[in-house]
């Protein structure tokens, strides 16, 4: 039985990308979003919010593509972006909750589990050893849905159905995923 030599030589350097890169520009840029957004909803001009969060959506899914495109990916980037989701729709549902554009119950439960979210990702990121967005397919489904509770905020359709059936969803994603990220073994991690 032969073995094959392991391969020997130099190793490659590990590729830096800097925080300041084309992907991190647009998911700064939603934060652009938000005074004009907060305008249309303290004045009561439904369709400029909807345009507004259209905006806000839109720059969130060109993010990733812009980073995939110049190559500039980085674990500083999906945190970024993942803060980014929180703040901006954050912000715009305690805003239309607060206008009454939005139930303020469902509005209060939607914000507590991502602050839940978050810690939990905290956690998974300290058990993994590194800076790490977790991944949750559900989770991210529901964030772009987040988007579309705040559109149907602004043009008052079935505000009140939409956000108490979204509610048990992301409560049932929350649970799952505090199964995966709190108890599950963490893939890499250096413990």
């Amino acid at each position: 039985m032969s073995s094959v030599p392991a391969a020997s030589g130099p190793t490659p350097p590990t590729r830096v990308v800097s925080p300041w890169n084309p992907a991190n520009a647009v998911t700064a840029s939603r934060f652009l979003c938000l005074p004009p957004f907060a305008w249309a909803v303290m004045n009561g001009y439904h369709q400029w919010a909807t345009l507004f969060i259209l905006i806000c959506g839109l720059l969130d899914k060109v993010d990733g593509l812009v980073a995939k495109v110049f190559d500039c990916r980085s674990a500083f980037g999906e945190m970024f972006d993942a803060i980014a989701d929180g703040l901006c729709y954050g912000f715009c549902l305690i805003l239309i909750a607060a206008y009454g554009w939005a139930p303020v119950f469902p509005v209060v439960m939607i914000i507590v589990m991502g602050i839940v979210n978050s810690g939990m990702r905290g956690i998974y990121a300290k058990r993994a050893g590194r800076t790490v967005n977790y991944k949750s397919y559900a989770m991210e489904r529901l964030v772009g849905y987040t988007a579309y509770l705040i559109g149907f905020a602004t043009g008052g359709m079935e505000v009140e159905f939409f956000y108490w059936a979204f509610v048990p969803l992301m409560l049932i994603t929350l649970l799952h995923d505090a199964k995966r990220m709190l108890f599950d073994a963490v893939p890499g991690a250096s413990m």
